[in-house]
């Protein structure tokens, strides 16, 4: 089955709100994941908007 990432749950994960979330998406493997170009561009716009846009980004690099 393979699950494909909303804004928000992405969101979340990056930020650690949640710990059902991060063991939830460190449980699935990578190639059961997707996430569509419409969340990254919603993320890269958040991330320039951040207090630390150079932090955020390399985070969601390395979660992408």
């Amino acid at each position: 089955m393979r699950y494909l990432l909303d804004t928000n749950v992405c969101v979340v994960y990056l930020n650690g709100r949640s710990a059902s979330v991060r063991d939830r998406l460190l449980a699935t493997p990578t190639e059961e994941m997707a996430v569509c170009s419409v969340v990254k561009a919603e993320l890269f716009y958040g991330a320039c908007r951040s207090n630390n846009p150079k932090r955020t980004l390399e985070r969601q690099q390395a979660f992408l």
